[in-house]
Order: C-alpha cells, then structure tokens, then sequence
C-alpha cells in the first residue's frame, strides 16, 4: 500500500489504521454490501456462460440453468438471495447513517455518493428481475415502466426510451441486460471508488458518545482477519439460506398467463405501489403520489445540506429521528399490506386511518424512547461486553487460528457424512473416519471456546 501510494502521489493513507470502536458489525454494513455486489459479480459472470438475452430464449436458457447445470439451481439461488441481501444491507447502512448523524460536516459527500449508490443497487434489482422474463417478472417490471408514463412530458419520454427502449419486449429485456451488466456496475464501480477515496480521507465517524481513548488498529493482520470473518459468516448465510430454500422457477410469460396473474413489485418497491393503489392517487392523481416520492428522496440526498447543527446523538435531535422513525415504520407497513391486498384499490378513508395511526404510534414510541434517557444508557451499557466480545478472538491470534482450521477440518467432514447418507454406495470405513473426525474436531473446539471464555472473563474483571 505505500508503494501504490509513492507510485501514485497520493495524498492520504491507504488502508490506515482504524480506530477500535469501528470493530463493531454495524461499522461493516457498508462493507458487507460489497462483498454481496462481488458475490452477485462472479455468481452472474457464470451464469452468462448460458443466459440467452432474447425473448425467445430467456426463460429456456434460465430454466435449463436451475435443472440441467450442475449446482446451477445454487447458482442461481445464491444470485437472487445475494441481491436481496445486498438492498437489505444497503438500507440498513442507510438507517444507521441517518440515525447516527454521519453526514455531518466534513461527511457530506460521503452521505451524498452513498445515498446515489443505494439507488443504483435499487437499480440493479429492477433491471435483473425481468432477465428470466417469468410472468412474475414481467408483469412486475410493466408495471414499473408504466409509472414512468407519468412523468413530465419534458423527460417521461426520455428516460422511458433509455430504459426500455422503443416499447417492444425485444428492445425492453435488451436495455435491461446492458443496464444491468455494463452500465449499472460501471456507475457503482465508479462511486465506490470516489467514496473509497473519501473514506480514506476522513476515516470512520467517531460514536455519538465520543471517542474516549480510542486507538488505532493496523489493517493487516487485525482489521484484515475481523473484514474476514463478519465476511465469511455472511457469505456463509447467504448459502446456507440458498441451500435450504433453492429457487423456483416461477411461469413462463405468456399473455394468457400474465391475464391471470395479478402483478406485484418485488418486496423493496412494494410500498411505494402500495402508495400509487390508494384512490385520490388514481388517474392524474398519480402525479401527486410520484411528486412526493420524489421530494421524499431528493430530501434524503440533500441531509446533510438541512441537518448542520453539530449534534449527532438522536435524543440531541429529536424532529429527525422521530421523522426517520415514522418513515421506516410508515414503510414497513406499507410493505406488508401491500403484500396482503395485491391489486386492490384502497379507499382514501382507509389510506388516511392506516398512515395516521401508524404515523401517531410511531411519533408516541419514538417521544418515548427519547424521554427515558437511562433506560437507552442502560441498554448501551448491557451492550458494551458483547462488542468487545467481537474484537477478544483478534487479540488471541493463535488460538483463533486454532479453531478456524479445526472448524475447517469439522465442516468438510460434516459435509462428506451428508453425501455419503445422500449417495447410492455406502462405506462404512469413510463415513466412521468422517464422524471420528467431525468428534475430534467438535470435542477441540468446545475446549478452545471454553478456554477463551475463562480468559475473556478474566480480562473483563
């Protein structure tokens, strides 16, 4: 790193040390985003060995992925699991930075990139959920594009022809594969290295609380090892997950199957369709409802630009986090009754109770909260010993290297025990030395965590 920063001119460190309280998962959520867009990069670059962008050959060439690739039902499983992890993290990371307050002066542009690429990863998710054309997907995607009609005259049209092209089914799933393997990753590539470059600059944003005696912690081997494991353990999850729940391949689109099929957006753009189904937004209403979105999201690019007091604390700013708080909650319904009344038009009296009462419950609990100040510093406080729980393993290197490798040893004998109770040919030597090692390597570990528990024990008393 100090050789590419000599070679480069380069101004700022690269891969400084960081403070120790960053050792903290909820620090990572932006990192564990990308580690999903690299999981979604190599899982997509295999399935385009056999994916046929046309409209003749999508579905087919999907389908002959799940059943006739081998592990390509995993394949694709992990792809679509991977992207939803990837919006879930992106919106968490979103959360945590409002509620925090990081955006504050020098953080700005930092918010502002952050905020762009969480729409770009929104992006992704519209553009790759039409590429198997299933009549779930298509007919979620019309009604997607569709609300691009509404916009003005000035540049409905124009961002209608740059996403879906001249209308034809042929012309929409081509842009839509550019969008989603060219362009799209070229934009966020961009981004991230821009905020790359500006994290470097800045560092991590120091807790609300303050930093009290915080020191630096080198990248390599410490952070580097800490990146490490909160990495694999959700990269571990995300195939497990897939795993146990492969995908099914819904219908393929056909107009006849599309007229019995009531369309829904995936679960991240349900809410806001929710929106467009109450009755004052039908018809020429709907300008009001995409007006507001747009003012909504426009409000969350420029925060930082509103938000300038110097107080980070949420109980320190009380309107916003109760706003956020009522935004989150006002979403989460929305989400969940949408999922619950597809297709049906919702009475303005209906949408009024609804948003009010979530929004009066959510202003009530949040006022609450605020209020009983030791309540929120006992809760800290019970959670102290659990964060420095992450960070104990790094300080004892190799006995944690110790049981990473015997954890190794025990999966890949758990999993030869699964094939071989799966498989035809049963043997009897190699399954008793797989579960004689999966017993061994079990039997060390419990002593590893028992020890390191007496010795983290003693360390915080």
């Amino acid at each position: 790193m100090e050789w590419v920063k000599a070679r480069f001119g380069l101004r700022t460190n690269v891969l400084r040390p960081v403070p120790d309280y960053s050792l903290n998962p909820l620090y990572w959520l932006g990192a564990l985003t990308v580690i999903a867009f690299v999981l979604q990069a190599l899982t997509g670059l295999l399935m385009l060995i056999y994916y046929v962008p046309t409209v003749d050959q999508a579905y087919s060439s999907t389908q002959f992925i799940i059943q006739s690739v081998p592990l390509g039902w995993l394949l694709e499983t992990v792809h679509l699991y991977g992207a939803y992890a990837m919006i879930l993290l992106a919106l968490l990371h979103l959360l945590r930075g409002y509620f925090l307050s990081v955006q504050k002066r020098p953080r700005e542009m930092m918010w502002v990139i952050g905020v762009i690429m969480g729409l770009v990863v929104l992006g992704f998710g519209l553009t790759g959920y039409l590429l198997p054309r299933t009549v779930v997907s298509k007919s979620a995607t019309d009604v997607s594009v569709g609300m691009l009609s509404f916009l003005p005259i000035q540049i409905g049209p124009i961002i209608t022809f740059l996403i879906a092209g001249d209308g034809s089914s042929a012309a929409e799933l081509t842009r839509f594969f550019d969008l989603h393997i060219v362009v799209l990753p070229a934009a966020l590539f961009s981004l991230l290295a821009l905020k790359l470059f500006l994290f470097e600059a800045h560092g991590a944003a120091e807790p609300v609380t303050g930093a009290k005696e915080s020191r630096d912690i080198p990248w390599f081997p410490t952070v580097y090892l800490y990146f490490a494991m909160i990495g694999s353990v959700f990269v571990a999850v995300v195939f497990v997950a897939s795993a146990l729940f492969p995908v099914s391949l819904a219908a393929q689109f056909t107009p006849q199957a599309a007229s019995n099929y009531v369309p829904q957006p995936e679960w991240y753009f349900l809410w806001m369709y929710q929106v467009l189904k109450f009755a004052s937004f039908e018809g020429s209403g709907i300008y009001y409802a995409l007006g507001g979105v747009t003012i909504l999201l426009a409000g969350l690019v420029l925060l930082p630009f509103f938000d300038r007091g110097r107080a980070r604390s949420p109980r320190a700013r009380p309107l916003y986090t109760t706003a956020g708080v009522v935004v989150v909650a006002e979403i989460v319904v929305l989400t969940v009754w949408g999922y619950f009344t597809p297709g049906q038009i919702i009475s303005d009296a209906a949408a009024v109770e609804v948003i009010g009462v979530v929004a009066l419950i959510a202003a009530l609990a949040s006022a609450f909260v605020l209020r009983t100040r030791s309540r929120v510093q006992r809760i800290s406080s019970a959670m102290k010993p659990v964060r420095s729980a992450f960070a104990f393993p790094l300080k004892n290197r190799l006995t944690s290297s110790v049981f990473v490798v015997l954890l190794c040893i025990g999966s890949v004998c758990f999993a030869n025990l699964v094939d071989s109770g799966l498989g035809t040919a049963f043997n009897s030597s190699v399954f008793a030395l797989n579960m004689a090692g999966l017993l061994v390597a079990f039997y060390a570990m419990a002593r590893i965590m028992k020890g390191l528990s007496a010795k983290y024990r003693g360390s915080r008393s």
